[in-house]
Parts: C-alpha cells; structure tokens; sequence
C-alpha cells in the first residue's frame, strides 16, 4: 500500500485514488467538511495527495491551513523528532475575521470537520494541524487518511 500511495503522489491517478476513497466515501457523512494537510514543500512539488483525497471523496473542503515555518522531511525522524519538526508548524490560512465570516460557520455545529492526509506515522503532522485549528475554534471529529503505518514501528502520539 505504501508503495502505491507513494506512487500515486508522482502520478496523480486519480481512478486509483478513487477506487481507494470508495469505502471512505461511503462511511463519511454526508455533513462533512474536510481540511487537507498542506505539504511543506513548495506548491509545485508539494504532495498533492491530501487535496485529490478531497476531491475522491466529493464533499465540501476548505484550505483552512498553510505552513507558517519550514520542516523536514520526516521519513528518517523518530517520534521525537518529528513532533518536534512539527510543532507549530501551521497556522490558519485566513485571518480570524473571514474565517468567523466564511459560508459554513453558521452551520459548523452540523457539521463535522475532518483532516485529510495521506499516510498517518506517529500522527505529529495531525497533532500539530489539529492544535492551529483548535486555536481558533475548530473542532476537527477525527482524521481521514489512506494508510496508517503499524503500531509497532511508530504508536501514535
């Protein structure tokens, strides 16, 4: 699975990331609104997939994060490592006032807000993404993500 997903970061299939969104589809309400996870490489090299995930998965998505400071790769980070490469790591994409004003906030309680990401490791990028949106009021119900790498090589924080 890791291979495929990482192969569908260069190719952008979108019918084989769609073939793999089906079930995800099919268990996430129909009120959900989802926020990708940005990349922290530059937009053109960036992995595009937290975004095509969105779209697979046909509900309304809103780019409500952005990096505010440069990380690292993680593939060689421990645990630690990596929840200190990620802390702090975004902020909101729009200051509080639109966001407060944006369409969906009158009808947030109805709906429940996911992070989308591709592959979840020791969960620091969620962790740290989460802690942004909680500070300014967003209440994410939980984390959609194509694969989770085993308990045994990296326990989610």
């Amino acid at each position: 699975m890791r291979q495929l997903i990482l192969s569908l970061r260069r190719t952008h299939d979108l019918g084989s990331l769609q073939a793999i969104c089906t079930s995800l589809q099919c268990d996430l309400p129909q009120n959900s609104l989802l926020i990708p996870i940005p990349g922290w490489k530059a937009k053109s090299r960036s992995n595009p997939l937290p975004e095509l995930i969105c779209r697979c998965l046909e509900r309304p998505t809103i780019q409500l994060l952005q990096r505010c400071r440069p990380t690292v790769g993680q593939h060689r980070l421990n645990r630690r490592q990596r929840v200190s490469n990620q802390s702090g790591s975004f902020k909101l994409n729009h200051a509080p006032t639109q966001w407060t004003s944006h369409a969906w906030t009158n009808q947030r309680r109805q709906q429940q807000v996911w992070l989308v990401d591709d592959i979840v490791t020791t969960g620091a990028t969620v962790v740290a993404a989460n802690e942004a949106l909680q500070a300014s009021g967003v209440t994410i119900q939980g984390v959609l993500c194509l694969a989770r790498t085993p308990w045994e090589l990296h326990p989610v924080i």
